[in-house]
C-alpha cells in the first residue's frame, strides 16, 4: 500500500493487510491471518470524493514514485491488428495428379523405385505391356499406310487419324504415336510418361501387377507452391481478408520467416471447433517446406482511419467490464479516477478505445493495479469491488498465522472439472502433450523463484512445444476440446511474452494455467505425473489454481512474498 499515514488524533485508526485488504482491525499489533503479514494503518484521504462523481485517489508525489505510475496521453494513430493462426503445411491440390491406367494390362517395369523421388515431364515412370495397345498400333499402322496414297479427307486419311486418335486416348503422348508411324510396327511394351514435373506421394502398384482400365498407379505433387491450412476463430475473422500477406514459421527452419497469401476464407464455420478454414498460398522454390510441417502464422490488418487508442498495458478487465485510471490535470497532489471504457479490437501493443476516453486524457499505463489495489484497502469502490467497501471476504475460519492456512481447504471456483470425462489420445499427441506439462513445471518454478529473465525464457519454451502438438488422429471432440483450451493457452503465452515485468507475467499465466489444468483433466498428464493442482485462495482476491510436479507449494502469483501460500488441492494421474 501506498501509505499516506494513519487517521487524524482522536479517530479511531483501522489497519488492514497490504496484499489482503478485505482484512480490517483496530488492533495494530495483530498479524494479517491470511498471510501473517504485519499489518498497516488504512489511510484515509483528506479530501471527500463528490459524492456525483466517480471515487479519485490523492498521492503524494513520494506514493506515486514508490509505485512506479506511469501515464501517457490517449491518442489517435494508425495501427495494425496482428491475427496469430496455427496450421500446417499441405499440397497444392491443384497440383495433385494421379497416374492411372488407360488400358488394361500388366507392369513390366516400374521406373520410379519408392515414394519421395522426384520426376521430371515425360520422365518413364510405367513399362507396361497391353494386347489392346498392340492391337491399336497396328491398326494405325494399316490405317496409315492406305492413307499414304489416298487424298486429304478421303475415308482412307480419316481413319488414320481416329486411329492415331484412339491411341492417344488410350494414353499415349502425340510424340509416341508419331514414334510408332515412324518405326513402322508395333511395339508390345509401352511406356508411360510423367505428364508434369513433381514429387511422387503414393505408389499403388508394383511390378508384375496386372491393372484394369482406370486403375491408380502413381500420385504425384508439384510442391514448388504449397497450402498452409490455418484455423481461424470466429473472433479472428472479421481482421481476415483474401489477398492478404501472410508471415509464418517453422520448426525446421528456426528464426527464418517465410510469406505467403491469404488465397481463400471458408464460408462456414466449424459447430464443434468454431473455427474456420484459411488457406495461405506459399512458394516453395526451393524445397525447403515440406507437407505435414506444422507452422506459424501471423497476418497483419490495418485498421482503418486513426482510432483512439492506449497501450494494452492500461486496461483492467473483470471478463464483464473494462476500465482504466486516468490522472486529473491541475491539482495539487497527483490524483487519479477509474473511466470505463467500450475496448475495440487489441492491435498488437495497442487497445482501441470505441467510447469513455477523450484525446489527451492521461492513462495509467504502469501500475494501475496498484492504484486498485489501493482503493480497496482505502475501502473504496474499485475494479474488483465496484460499490466500495472491504472486498469478498474468504471464510478462513480460526487461523491464527500462515502455517495454518495449509490446512484451509476452501471450494474451488474454476477451473470447473471436466464436463465428459477423460478422452482417448493417440501416443504421438500424448508424448507431446507431457511435453508441454513439463514446460509449465519449469515456468511455475521461474515465477516462483521471481526470476523474470528465467520466467520469459520458460514462457518462451511453453509456446514452442505448444506449437509442436498436432491433431493428426483426434476424434472429433477430442479436436473441438484441444482447439479451444491451445487457443486460451496460445494467447495467454502471447501475453506473457510481451508483459513488462513479473505482475504483467503472472496476470497472462492465469489463463493458460487454467486451460492447461482443463486440458489435463480431459487428455491425462501424457505420462508426467503424479501432477498436483494447487490452489492459492489470494490471486487478485480470488483462488488462483497451477500445476506442479510434487506437493511442495511453491506459489508461482506471490513468489517470495507468499511462497507457500497455498495447499495441493487435487492429483491428477493418467488412468491405469
Amino acid at each position: 500500500s501506498a501509505d499516506e499515514g494513519p487517521a487524524e488524533p482522536g479517530r479511531e485508526t483501522m489497519y488492514t493487510c497490504s496484499m489482503h485488504p478485505q482484512v480490517r482491525t483496530t488492533d495494530p499489533n495483530e498479524k494479517c491471518p491470511i498471510c501473517g503479514m504485519e499489518l498497516i494503518p488504512v489511510p484515509e484521504d483528506d479530501e471527500p470524493d463528490d459524492p456525483d462523481g466517480p471515487p479519485r485517489l490523492r498521492l503524494s508525489e513520494q506514493a506515486v514514485a514508490l509505485m512506479q505510475v506511469q501515464v501517457r496521453p490517449a491518442e489517435r494513430r494508425e495501427v495494425a491488428a496482428e491475427v496469430r493462426l496455427l496450421g500446417r503445411m499441405e499440397p497444392d491440390e491443384t497440383r495433385l495428379r494421379t497416374l492411372a491406367a488407360w488400358t488394361p494390362g500388366r507392369i513390366e517395369a516400374l521406373h520410379v523405385n519408392a515414394t519421395g523421388e522426384r520426376v521430371e515431364q515425360g520422365q518413364p515412370l510405367v513399362t507396361l505391356y497391353s494386347p489392346l495397345l498392340i492391337a491399336a498400333q497396328q491398326e494405325l499402322l494399316a490405317a496409315a499406310a492406305t492413307a499414304r496414297t489416298a487424298a486429304e479427307g478421303t475415308p482412307a486419311a480419316r481413319g488414320a487419324e481416329a486411329a492415331r486418335e484412339r491411341l492417344r486416348q488410350l494414353g499415349l503422348t502425340a510424340d509416341q504415336v508419331a514414334e510408332i508411324e515412324a518405326r513402322g510396327r508395333a511395339e508390345d511394351r509401352v511406356q508411360i510418361l510423367a505428364p508434369a514435373d513433381g514429387v511422387v506421394l503414393e505408389r499403388r502398384v508394383a511390378e508384375g501387377d496386372y491393372v484394369q482400365t482406370g486403375q491408380p498407379l502413381l500420385r504425384l505433387a508439384d510442391l514448388s507452391v504449397l497450402w498452409l491450412q490455418l484455423e481461424a476463430f470466429e473472433r479472428d475473422l472479421g481482421w481476415l481478408a483474401e489477398g492478404q500477406a501472410a508471415g509464418f514459421t517453422v520448426e525446421a527452419h528456426p528464426g527464418e520467416r517465410f510469406e505467403g497469401i491469404v488465397a481463400f476464407i471458408a464460408p462456414v464455420v466449424g459447430e464443434r471447433t468454431r473455427t474456420a478454414r484459411v488457406r495461405v498460398e506459399a512458394p516453395n522454390p526451393d524445397g525447403r517446406l515440406k507437407p505435414g510441417m506444422f507452422a506459424r502464422a501471423t497476418v497483419r490488418s490495418e485498421i482503418d482511419g486513426a482510432p483512439l487508442v492506449v497501450p494494452a498495458s492500461a486496461p483492467l478487465h473483470t471478463g464483464t467490464r473494462a476500465l482504466v485510471y486516468v490522472q486529473i490535470p491541475g491539482e495539487e497532489r497527483p490524483t487519479f479516477e477509474p473511466r470505463e471504457i467500450v475496448p475495440g479490437p487489441r492491435a498488437g501493443d495497442w487497445q482501441v478505445v470505441r467510447s469513455g476516453l477523450r484525446e489527451g486524457d492521461l492513462v495509467v499505463v504502469h501500475g494501475a493495479f496498484k492504484i486498485d489495489s489501493e482503493l480497496q484497502i482505502r475501502g473504496r469502490p474499485s475494479m474488483m469491488a465496484p460499490e466500495g467497501g472491504a472486498p469478498p471476504v474468504h471464510d478462513h475460519g480460526d487461523m491464527p498465522d500462515h502455517a495454518d492456512h495449509t490446512e484451509h481447504r476452501p471450494r474451488p471456483t474454476a477451473p470447473p472439472p471436466a464436463p465428459d470425462g477423460r478422452i482417448e489420445t493417440p501416443e504421438a499427441f500424448r508424448t507431446a502433450f507431457g511435453g508441454l506439462i513439463r514446460a509449465n513445471f519449469a515456468l511455475v518454478g521461474a515465477l516462483a523463484g521471481d526470476d523474470p529473465d528465467a520466467s520469459r525464457e520458460a514462457g518462451a519454451k511453453a509456446e514452442a512445444q505448444l506449437a509442436t502438438i498436432g491433431r493428426e488422429g483426434l476424434s472429433t471432440v477430442a479436436r473441438a476440446v484441444w482447439v479451444s483450451q491451445a487457443r486460451t493457452m496460445d494467447e495467454a503465452l502471447g501475453r506473457f511474452a510481451e508483459a513488462e515485468d513479473l505482475d504483467g507475467m503472472r496476470v497472462a499465466f492465469e489463463p493458460f494455467s487454467d486451460a492447461l489444468t482443463v486440458a489435463v483433466r480431459r487428455f491425462g498428464t501424457g505420462g508426467v505425473g503424479p501432477v498436483h493442482r494447487a490452489v492459492c485462495p489470494m490471486v487478485q482476491d480470488r483462488e488462483g489454481f497451477w500445476l506442479q510436479p510434487d506437493e511442495d507449494i511453491r506459489n508461482p502469483y506471490w513468489g517470495a512474498a507468499m511462497l507457500e501460500c497455498g495447499w495441493v488441492e487435487e492429483t491428477l494421474e493418467d488412468a491405469p
